[in-house]
This record gives C-alpha cells, structure tokens and sequence, in this order.
C-alpha cells in the first residue's frame, strides 16, 4: 500500500493506494481532512502523478458538483473554468471579423460581387471623417453571444468574462498586429461615477488579460473621463461625436511624446470615444494611436 499526503493550510488530501493483483490497477479511497498545516509524503512517482492529476481536476469536479455553471445561451451544463458563462458550441458560434475590412474603423466590409482578391481598404465612412486612428483591431461582431458576453461584463458584474473575451483578441486580433511595435497600452476610461457604479472598468480588465502578449508595452492610466456623458446606446454618430468632444484629458505625470499607443476598448460603435481619445493622446504628443477591441458594431448596409 502506497500512502500519499497533499494539501494547502486548512485541507490536506490523504490518499491511499492499494496495488491490486487484478488487470484493473489501483483502488483509490479519498479521504479529505482540516488540517492546519502543509503536509507531503510521496512514497513513489504513480502516487506523486495521481496526487497532481486529483489536485487539479479534483477542485473543478467538487466545485461543477456542489457549484454547477450553465451556459447563458442554451443552458448547457459547462465542465471547464475557461469560460463560466458560455459553453464551448455557443463560444465557436460568435460571428468574427474577417478581411476583406477597414482598417481605420475594424469593421468588415460588405460582400462585393467580382473582386477575386481580399484586401483591405478605408472605407467611406473613415475617409469622409478626420481621424486620429490609424488602426483599428478587433476579433468579433457586436451581436449575438459576444454582445451577451460584454453586455454581462459591463452591466451584470461578471468580471470574469473578461478572461474568455480577452483570449479571443489573443486568437483572433493579435496575429494581424505588430505586438512588439507599442510602447503603451492605455484602456479607455470610464467616468468616476460610471466607474463606482460597476465598480471596475471593463476596458482595464481586457487590457490586463492581453497585455503580455504585447513585450515592449506598459499598461498605463494615462486618460482620465472628465465629461460624465448619458448613455449613448440611443445616439447616432453625429450625437455621440457632439457629447463625448472634450471628455478627456491626460493624466499629469504620464508622458506619451513619442510614443506608440494602443487604446483598448470593450465595443466600438460609431468610434467616436475611440477618436476622441486619439485625439487627446495625439495632442499630448504620441506618435501614432491604433485602437483594440474586442467588438466592432455591424456596418449599416
């Protein structure tokens, strides 16, 4: 009989092995006791793999168990800790943002009947505008499971999502960007009200769950919300241009001359609090401003 004791400070896992003459392997009795302190006896190397394999998927299995996660779309009981409010089939169904697209705005371009080639080009929209974004870099559409999935992060407290939503820039924004080319990573802010209201920014949790894919960049607070401006969900462009035109303003003490930044956001709608942001950030002296987010809204066609 092999004997194997685990834990952390309040439980320690004691396991026991009986090695059976029979095809099957081991028997295993799990005992779990309070202890108050850290206690590991490993009597051979099988013991030592089955403490690992218990004492990762152990917690996972007693917390589906007593604590069951089910997905916010189709109801579906989820069995992993990546993602605890989507499942893995509603997740593979989020509609992504593929070329041909604008570069400037990030959102695809329409179906055009006789290009062969996919390339992408500023779109009329963009070009009609004065823009202080270079570029715009996003992984989905707002709509459907992604749109579920911010709207929870932003209005619901899930500050969890921000780890599955951050995984998906990773995936799908990351390979069409120069990584090592910025210099700042700057999420845009929320007004101190909204901020305690949510009680976090959700653009500062996305930023921090894909900031070391960026080598070279700091994460900086580097824009502070002085404009507390009503809710824009029922605004057009020209309205939303109008409120958010001077909300901003750099932080005393935070240097962005010369630098490249890259704004991290939630949803880009009409892009106008992106642009007003750039536009600050410009003005302060940073070199160039591209935008990353995890959606972008439909293009009206």
């Amino acid at each position: 009989m092999e004997i194997l004791f685990f834990g952390g400070a309040d439980t320690v896992v004691i396991l026991y092995v009986t090695r059976l003459a029979a095809p099957a392997g081991a028997a295993l009795n799990l005992i779990v006791a309070c202890r108050g302190s850290v206690m590991a006896v490993a009597v051979s190397d099988r013991a030592r793999s089955v403490a690992r394999f218990l004492a990762t998927d152990l917690p996972l299995g007693l917390k589906n168990l007593f604590l069951p996660a089910f997905c916010r779309n189709c109801g579906v009981r989820i069995l992993t800790e990546e993602n605890l409010y989507f499942c893995d089939d509603c997740w593979s169904k989020i509609e992504l943002v593929e070329d041909p697209k604008c570069p400037r705005c990030g959102r695809p371009h329409s179906a055009r009947v006789g290009f062969d080639a996919v390339y992408n080009f500023v779109c009329s929209e963009c070009a009609a505008q004065k823009l202080r974004i270079t570029n715009t870099y996003a992984a989905g559409i707002h709509a459907d499971t992604l749109r579920d999935a911010i709207h929870l992060l932003k209005f619901g407290r899930k500050s969890h999502v921000a780890r599955p939503l951050g995984r998906l820039l990773i995936e799908r924004a990351l390979p069409g960007m120069d990584a090592g080319s910025y210099d700042l990573l700057i999420a845009v802010p929320l007004h101190r009200n909204r901020q305690r209201e949510r009680g976090y920014n959700q653009s500062e949790l996305i930023a921090e769950q894909v900031g070391d894919a960026f080598p070279n960049a700091d994460i900086k607070i580097a824009l502070r919300r002085v404009k507390d401006t009503p809710s824009f969900s029922m605004l057009g462009a020209r309205e939303r241009k109008k409120l958010i035109k001077k909300a901003f303003r750099t932080l005393p003490g935070v240097d962005v001359r010369k630098k490249r930044v890259l704004l991290v956001d939630d949803v880009v709608t009409t892009g106008a609090t992106t642009n007003e942001c750039a536009r600050v950030l410009r003005r302060a002296g940073a070199e160039r401003v591209d935008v990353l987010t995890v959606a972008v809204a439909k293009r009206l066609s």
